[in-house]
Formats: structure tokens, C-alpha cells, sequence
């Protein structure tokens, strides 16, 4: 009995080594193709590249960040979009920013989206108010919800990338305005629902 625990833990251990050599060596395939085919331009809009600052360098590490400032009719927003394949740690649930500089979450409501939803989040910080709308998307599926993120990520690396592609942050926030018009915005820009 002794020797079959002994055995079924040395068969235990060798397999967790291998797993996690392969863990780190095996190199996923991250969500470049997905940041780089979203359009700058289009027939009803323009952007430009925000350069993250040094304190979203930090971070950020060495997640992949998109972050750009969009124009469409009046309307504008920043978007900010992460790819969390080579720093996990880097992407997270926005309400944390959010509370961490100080704003209060006063409301939220669900946004559809092809293949899912985002939230609609409403802030609150010294009687000023703000909008977001934050979502996470493989791609095909669309979710609000960081805990199903963190699971997704999870199960990808421990299937080596084959349960699916990588989960990316999606962050949009008006410029200029404490209203955010998902609806319009999602009209003029509709690549941004599709990422």
C-alpha cells in the first residue's frame, strides 16, 4: 500500500513537471491578428493612436495594448483594448481602476452585443458623473464578467491554447461628455462590437 502511494506520487509530480514545462514553453497564439484588423478609419469616422503613458507601461508590462480616440460625427470616445496572452495579471476587472482613482460604481445596465453583452457602467466622484462600457471578447462570445475571464484564460493555458482564442479587455469611454451613447457609437463603429 505504502509503495502504491509512494509510486502514485512520483507519478503525480512527473506530470506536474512536464505540464509546467510545457506550460512555459509552448507559445500561444495572442490576439494581434483581432487588434490589428480593427479599422482605424471608416466611411463615418476617424481615430488616432494614444501612446500608453509611463505609468500604463508599468502596468501593462507585457500585455498587448490598443488604445486609440475615436471620432464619429460628435460623437467621441476613447478606446482602450488589452491583450493579456504574455501578462494575464495586466487585465482585470475595470471597476478596480475605476474605484481605485476614486470613482464610485452609481449604475449599471446591460449593453447587447453580437454574441453576448457588455455593461454599460455608471460612475460617480465629486458630484461629477462619468460612463463606461466595458466588455471581454474572444472574438465570439461577449461577456461582462472578469471571474469568466480569469476561467477562460485559465483553461486556455492549461489546454495549451486549444480550448479557444485569447480573451481581450475592451474599454470605451466618452471624451468630453460624462454620457456615453453605446448604441450610436456601436453604429458608427460596429468593428468595435465584433473584435
Amino acid at each position: 500500500m505504502i509503495l502504491t502511494r509512494r509510486v502514485a506520487l512520483w507519478v503525480g509530480l512527473a506530470a506536474a513537471a512536464t505540464a509546467g514545462v510545457a506550460w512555459e514553453t509552448v507559445p500561444l497564439r495572442d490576439a494581434r491578428a483581432r487588434l490589428d484588423a480593427l479599422p482605424s478609419r471608416g466611411i463615418a469616422f476617424a481615430s488616432q493612436e494614444i501612446p500608453p503613458g509611463a505609468v500604463e507601461k508599468k502596468i501593462y508590462g507585457d500585455a498587448r495594448v490598443l488604445k486609440r480616440l475615436y471620432i464619429a460625427g460628435r460623437l467621441r470616445f476613447a478606446v482602450t483594448l488589452v491583450d493579456g496572452t504574455y501578462n494575464r495579471h495586466a487585465v482585470h476587472d475595470p471597476l478596480y481602476c475605476f474605484r481605485g482613482a476614486g470613482w464610485e460604481v452609481i449604475g449599471e445596465v446591460r449593453v447587447p452585443l453580437p454574441g453576448g453583452e457588455g455593461k454599460l457602467v455608471r460612475l460617480g466622484r465629486n458630484g461629477e458623473t462619468a460612463e463606461a462600457l466595458v466588455w471581454f471578447t474572444d472574438g465570439r462570445r461577449r461577456h461582462a464578467s472578469a471571474l469568466r475571464y480569469w476561467g477562460e484564460t485559465t483553461l486556455r493555458r492549461l489546454t495549451l491554447g486549444t480550448s479557444g482564442e485569447e480573451p481581450v479587455l475592451v474599454v470605451i469611454q466618452p471624451v468630453g461628455a460624462a454620457s456615453l451613447d453605446a448604441h450610436a457609437l456601436l453604429e458608427f463603429v460596429p468593428s468595435l462590437a465584433e473584435l
